[in-house]
């Protein structure tokens, strides 16, 4: 390999990954490292939406809007079995509340829900009527004309097969379509999975070292094990260095000791979990997008078998990483819930569990949250360290886009041609994927009698690596259908997955690799089971075993309030 080609990417986030993956099929080597695990920051903590950004369009973000739904279409085609498509809903009380506000946010450019001076020389708030909603929706199916989703309708509330509201309080329910990526952190994997294939195919090299910290010397790389401090990496000097740390952006770039001015302005987003099944039922298989109290729209969102509510919008400063769910949040989303579902009564002791995390978004220092912009940008430093390309913004819809005009750029400094394959490259996992639910179903009835196993642990696994199971099952010697305990994963996959999905702790697999912090309970034999599995892959001492546990479930409890059974 040309050392003089090479990329480091700081970051193992979406945005960061995406951006591996674009490099390596323009030909380019890439290193990553990470000081935690994949998408441990906004890419885990995010409302898992893949969508065109409706409420943009009352702030004039047309060209983020546009790019959005562009991308959600691709990523329908692309990633069948992590992109579903999902039919929303939006109640509504009124007809022809909101123009006003929403127009002086549209003309202004204010970016705050009501709309106000801020020396309060002006100020009103007001809900969103039928009237302003209806053009909205009308303009967003125009944006999206070219996808194959259903425009959107209105429609009265009680109407058979809508979500059962609150008939107290709305009259209609405006309903569009967007979508869901349930698990990204399973999506930052398979294309890991991709990086490895493509690297493969060209002869390039890419590496991965999660847990691990950059220091530079005279534009040299060296990177240190944070897990073991004696195992250092050759030092080599980086063609780019990209900085896709996300929220934690500027603390990176403190660490390398480049200087520059403040770029994140992140904010914090907390969710709720719950798996109540009168909300579970009442919402039935369509998602609610409505109007708080303060005027901000929050997701009520049917999850598997849960319901997902989020989200917040709170300035933070400190690490990113370090932030929970204040209890005002979690009664601000359950208040919400409780407003459109009223016969529910949820309480916080329906909350199964809460995460938060920051957003990263560019630097504002003044107005409110909302007011920051959602798009994505890049950040240039050229001196004594080499050249670095910060990330500042970019969603979870957007991250294919963002990856090009990333690469791009770069190739074009290096003085080569960018051309993309990324438009028609499936994700790994949606190769021959079934096309009608009858036709799955019968795959996954084939691969049940196959492995001899229930159809619910062949849906497990599915859910993780879609088709890609086969391939993966077949690698194991003398499978065994012996299951992890309180699971349907087969305990030999859970061994496949730490030896090739780059797993070092107990938090990698019950996190972002087997998603089992989403089961409703969560089992202290199934953490037992995952240690010893830890230990046999020589990842974790035996003796470690008590004291990993103890610290795990403390972990848990603070950033998730997950209970161990």
């Amino acid at each position: 390999m040309n050392q003089t080609e090479r990329v480091l990417i700081l970051g193992a986030g979406i945005n960061g990954v995406a951006i591996a993956r674009e490099l390596l099929l323009n030909g380019i080597p890439v290193c990553m490292i990470d000081q935690g695990d994949l998408s441990q920051g906004a890419t885990s903590k995010s409302s898992r939406l893949v969508h065109g950004g409706l409420r943009y369009l009352e702030y004039g973000d047309f060209s983020l809007v546009k790019e959005s739904v562009h991308e959600r279409g691709i990523l329908l085609d692309l990633a069948p079995h992590f992109v579903k498509p999902l039919r929303f809903a939006i109640p509504l009380a009124h007809r022809a509340t909101g123009v006003m506000s929403s127009g002086l946010r549209f003309l202004s450019g204010f970016r705050v829900p009501g709309a106000h001076w801020l020396n309060n020389q002006f100020s009103f708030s007001s809900e969103r009527g039928m009237y302003l909603v209806d053009m909205g929706l009308s303009m967003y199916d125009w944006f999206a004309s070219k996808g194959n989703l259903p425009r959107h309708s209105v429609h009265n509330v009680g109407e058979p097969g809508l979500p059962d509201i609150n008939q107290e309080k709305f009259r209609w329910l405006a309903c569009y379509s967007d979508a869901q990526m349930r698990f990204p952190e399973r999506f930052v994997v398979a294309l890991l999975h991709d990086c490895q294939k493509i690297a493969r195919q060209k002869g390039l090299e890419f590496e991965l070292f999660t847990y691990h910290q950059l220091s530079l010397k005279n534009r040299n790389a060296q990177l240190t094990s944070l897990q073991n401090h004696n195992l250092n990496h050759e030092l080599f000097a980086p063609k780019v260095i990209i900085n896709a740390s996300g929220a934690c952006g500027d603390l990176t770039l403190q660490q390398v000791d480049v200087a520059s001015p403040r770029l994140m302005g992140g904010t914090k987003g907390s969710h709720i979990i719950t798996f109540n099944q009168s909300l579970r039922d009442a919402l039935g298989e369509q998602a609610i997008y409505s109007e708080a109290s303060d005027g901000r729209l929050v997701f009520i969102l049917p999850f598997g078998d849960c319901t997902l509510i989020g989200t917040t919008d709170v300035r933070v400063e400190g690490n990113p990483l370090d932030v929970t769910a204040s209890p005002e949040e979690l009664e601000y989303l359950v208040g919400m819930v409780n407003m459109v579902f009223p016969q529910v009564k949820l309480t916080n002791d329906d909350i199964n569990l809460h995460y938060s995390g920051v957003r990263p978004l560019p630097y504002q220092p003044e107005g409110k949250a909302a007011s920051i912009s959602r798009d994505h940008s890049i950040k240039e430093h050229e001196g004594p360290s080499g050249w670095i390309v910060t990330l500042v913004g970019g969603k979870l819809t957007s991250w294919r886009a963002f990856a090009e005009n990333v690469t791009g750029r770069i190739l074009k400094k290096l003085g080569k041609s960018y051309h993309s394959e990324s438009k028609t490259r499936l994700i790994p996992g949606a190769e021959h994927y079934p096309q009608t639910a009858d036709i799955l179903k019968a795959e996954q009835d084939r691969l049940a009698e196959k492995y001899q196993l229930s159809q619910a642990s062949i849906q497990a696994l599915w859910t993780l690596q879609g088709t890609m199971i086969e391939e993966i099952l077949d690698t194991l010697p003398d499978f065994s259908k012996d299951l992890l305990p309180g699971t349907n994963i087969p305990r030999q996959y859970v061994l496949w997955t730490i030896n090739h999905e780059w797993v070092e702790t107990i938090g990698d697999l019950v996190e972002r690799r087997l998603m089992l912090i989403f089961d409703e309970t969560l089992q202290a034999a199934t953490l037992q089971a995952l240690a010893e599995c830890l230990v046999e892959t020589g990842k974790l001492e035996a003796a470690q075993i008590p004291a990993t546990l103890e610290i795990y479930q403390a972990h848990l409890t603070k950033f998730y309030g997950k209970r161990v059974r």
